[in-house]
């Protein structure tokens, strides 16, 4: 099983960078692997989405998220073809009006072979750029 995870001071207000992880809808114009978002179910606290991410060849996957304004996002795999295990979470603290810490952590597990070694290294490289392209659109919000 792989997992990552990686803490980052960002100059947004909390309420801004969890604005910017719950807009689902915005991912393929964030994050460059995922090509379709579908909100399956939506309220303040839950929310279960379809994404198709293409790596290599393109894959489906549900997950449900539970969301607390503005600290918390968290998410457990529903289904998927790809997946055994994807879940993890965002943690935002305020660190003041305009600032806030926030705390990645993921943990998946392929049903295709993939070694450790690689699996660790795509989620750790990749970690650094989602974490600062959500950073932007917090920005931009």
């Amino acid at each position: 099983m792989a997992g990552a995870s990686r803490e980052e001071v960002y100059d947004v207000p909390a309420e801004k960078f969890y604005a910017a992880i719950t807009d689902y809808a915005s991912y393929p114009e964030i994050l460059g692997e995922v090509d379709e978002v579908k909100v399956l179910d939506s309220s303040e606290t839950s929310a279960r989405i379809q994404y198709t991410i293409n790596i290599v060849k393109s894959f489906s996957y549900v997950l449900k998220m539970t969301q607390k304004r503005p600290e918390l996002v968290a998410w457990a795999l529903e289904s998927g073809s790809i997946f055994k295990v994807n879940q993890g979470s965002w943690k935002i603290t305020p660190q003041g009006p305009n600032s806030c810490k926030v705390q990645y952590e993921l943990e998946v597990d392929l049903k295709v072979f993939a070694p450790k070694a690689i699996t660790n290294k795509l989620v750790s490289v990749n970690l650094p750029r989602m974490m600062n392209s959500f950073y932007e659109k917090a920005k931009g919000m």
